[in-house]
């Protein structure tokens, strides 16, 4: 039997049919044999699932929770949810796999590949947050469950020897670094592993084993010091850095196969990946600024964005955006893998210590610099600009004196030479000026 369905609690069950509360508030409970007309069932069927006789399928769970009022979580033991798979924690959800599949609009085959080997469907990048808001559970839940499938313990051990015999074939060699080539067998099979095509997992990889070749770099550096150079005091500090190089490339040897399942699972497609900049280098980090989403990319590309990046709302009829905390330490973590499979898009900014803090959740992101951000009428918040655009706008308006961007029906931003400023047009917006 399924773990999500051998953690039935049958006790959950028998204490919230006896303390049902009904609709006028009045706390009366339930009869079984009242609970099993509501779903359907047989008051023995009910009573049997109370005794622990008999447990009941996702649907007949969905029709339980639905009846008494609570989530199908209520009537799980959720003291071992921790152990739950994907599939486990779909079952205690009370979801068919079929009604899963229907709600996320995605083929049973590409469903069966992320619950069986976490395989991410690659043109789906908020995937998991719209798994997680189908199932009604938080992000860290289905992460875990995922963490949880077997196929990724295997993948993750399979990967760390693939990229050891990577490394051990690549990081040294002598010449121009070119990175793995594409016909190679480990290659090959890592990107088998993942799911995804073998020339991404080559500029992924090229990159990798790169930031390693830079430490090999570093280790040949200090091994020739240590062995030649005559003063013994500069031997002994250069053979203790390599000491230290060599722990440090083994670290981020073994670090490797981690990022890739994690890169995999949440990377965003190129022009997703250019908001996540322009965001950042605008300072819409969290609890800070926020910037227009006319500013940043098309509607079509906003409504792809996982709301665990990123933070969408209104201000009147507004919208603007900035990066959850989530979005920042992914910008982050993944630039260098970014910059490797889009090497013709933007690189964020330098990340200062302050971002670090920003991260952690330390302070505030600093009010934008006057020159840009605005501040919309009759609102006391001021809202960033990304440097590019406003870069781009002066240039405009240096040619025709002032430069208009609407963002929203009711706003525009005009920008002139001197400095940014939001006014209020009123005027009705024709398809021609949508922004």
């Amino acid at each position: 039997m399924a773990r999500g369905l051998a953690d039935f609690d049958p006790a959950a069950l028998s204490s919230l049919r006896t303390n049902y509360i009904g609709e006028d508030g009045v706390g009366r409970g339930l009869t079984a044999e009242q609970l099993a007309v509501m779903v359907g069932a047989t008051k023995a069927q009910v009573l049997a699932y109370e005794n622990g006789r008999q447990v009941p399928d996702p649907e007949r769970i969905q029709a339980l929770a639905d009846a008494l009022g609570v989530r199908p979580r209520r009537l799980m033991d959720r003291s071992r949810a921790h152990l739950w798979s994907v599939a486990d924690l779909r079952r205690g959800c009370g979801f068919t796999a079929q009604r899963l599949v229907e709600e996320l609009g995605i083929s049973p085959k590409s469903y069966r590949r992320f619950e069986q080997q976490a395989i991410v469907p690659a043109r789906r990048p908020r995937f998991l947050d719209d798994v997680a808001g189908c199932l009604g559970v938080r992000l860290p839940a289905l992460e875990l469950a995922i963490d949880n499938i077997p196929a990724v313990a295997q993948r993750s051990q399979r990967a760390a020897e693939l990229t050891a015999m990577l490394a051990a074939h690549y990081v040294s060699r002598s010449g121009l670094w070119k990175g793995p080539a594409a016909e190679d067998v480990e290659l090959l099979e890592l990107a088998a592993l993942y799911g995804r095509p073998p020339q991404r997992l080559r500029r992924v990889m090229t990159h990798q084993l790169g930031e390693l070749r830079h430490m090999m770099v570093r280790i040949k550096r200090e091994q020739v010091i240590a062995e030649y150079d005559p003063d013994l005091p500069r031997q002994q500090k250069a053979s203790s850095a390599v000491e230290r190089w060599e722990e440090m490339y083994e670290r981020e040897l073994g670090a490797i196969p981690l990022r890739l399942e994690e890169f995999h699972r949440t990377s965003q497609p190129s022009d997703a990946w250019q908001v996540l900049v322009d965001r950042h280098d605008a300072d819409a980090w969290p609890d800070g600024s926020w910037v227009p989403s006319a500013l940043l990319a098309r509607t079509d590309t906003l409504t792809l964005l996982p709301p665990s990046l990123v933070t969408q709302r209104l201000f009147d009829d507004v919208p603007a955006a900035q990066l959850t905390r989530r979005g920042l330490n992914h910008l982050r973590k993944f630039r260098g893998l970014y910059a490797a499979l889009f090497p013709g898009i933007r690189s964020p900014r330098r990340l200062s210590n302050r971002s670090s803090r920003e991260t952690a959740g330390a302070a505030r992101s600093p009010a934008p610099p006057p020159e840009l951000s605005i501040q919309l009428p009759g609102r006391s918040e001021r809202f960033a600009i990304p440097p590019l655009t406003v870069s781009k706008l002066v240039r405009q308006s240096e040619a025709k004196g002032v430069t208009d961007t609407r963002l929203s029906p009711t706003v525009v931003m005009r920008i002139g030479t001197q400095r940014p400023a939001a006014t209020v047009d009123s005027e009705e917006l024709t398809d021609s000026e949508s922004p």
